[in-house]
């Protein structure tokens, strides 16, 4: 259920600019000039962000409380409706509020880690197409995320957490043949990985990386696609599943080299196995 915000709880606390109170002329004394330094001239829109921001992290603004109108906004922070509308529209494209048509109004967005990581994986993208780095780069980097993903989920995977990825493997194993729904069950198989590890920065930072180098992969593999490569990668997986049963971190570390090595040799036979 929604709470409101009134105006008057946001002037009690501070929140909405004031007339400054008249300084003392009492114990009047020199201070270092030195302090004073140029300040960043922000246009209004985004001091308004910032205080909504502020006010989330304090708590006082908690997921569905309402903020005020639009025209109650915008007269008490002293400034047009377009400047407030603008804050609006970035709050919300920052994932902080919802905007509803009606009675409803804004209400404050319950926080979700998925949203932020949607831009990162877009800039990745971005990054990959204008050349300024290469898929073999972006996939060094999930290696090193999903072997510690692998240590992780061997200590802490739920049983049926540990059935799911048996139950998918399984799967992925009857779609050999097919590379588009091999990769399905190969995403998932590495998802239920990294929910495993019962953190969900984990979850949340492989799905960037997987979801974008999968969709290259994707390319390459279509132009390779045969089944004795799809079936060397099935089985690596499986070496993986098979080591995280052990909790042997060594020879969960070296499932992942395996797992690696033969991506790699498939997908750039050229450069061989990454580093």
């Amino acid at each position: 259920m929604s709470r409101l915000i009134t105006l008057e709880t946001l002037s009690k606390k501070g929140i909405i600019m004031q007339q400054p109170k008249q300084a003392s002329t009492h114990d009047v004394k020199d201070i270092d000039k030195t302090l004073f330094k140029p300040i960043k001239k922000n246009r209004l829109y985004e001091d308004i962000v910032d205080y909504v921001k502020r006010l989330i992290i304090q708590g006082e603004l908690k997921p569905s409380d309402k903020l005020p109108s639009e025209r109650d906004l915008a007269e008490r922070f002293a400034v047009g409706r377009p400047t407030v509308r603008e804050a609006i529209r970035t709050l919300e494209l920052m994932g902080l509020v919802e905007v509803h048509h009606g009675q409803k109004g804004t209400t404050i967005k319950n926080p979700e880690l998925d949203t932020y990581m949607d831009s990162v994986r877009e800039q990745m993208s971005w990054m990959i197409q204008i050349k300024r780095t290469t898929l073999q780069q972006l996939a060094e980097v999930r290696d090193s995320l999903e072997t510690r993903i692998a240590l992780l989920a061997a200590e802490r995977a739920t049983k049926g957490q540990l059935m799911d990825m048996k139950t998918t493997l399984e799967e992925m194993q009857s779609c050999t043949e097919n590379v588009d729904a091999y990769l399905e069950k190969g995403i998932e198989f590495h998802r239920v990985m990294a929910r495993a590890t019962q953190n969900p920065i984990f979850h949340a930072t492989w799905t960037a990386f997987a979801d974008l180098i999968f969709k290259y992969y994707k390319d390459l593999l279509e132009g390779l696609s045969n089944k004795k490569i799809l079936n060397r990668l099935y089985l690596a997986n499986v070496g993986v599943y098979q080591a995280i049963l052990t909790k042997n971190p060594q020879k969960i570390r070296m499932a992942m080299i395996q797992h690696i090595d033969a991506e790699s040799e498939i997908l750039w036979p050229d450069k061989g196995a990454r580093p």
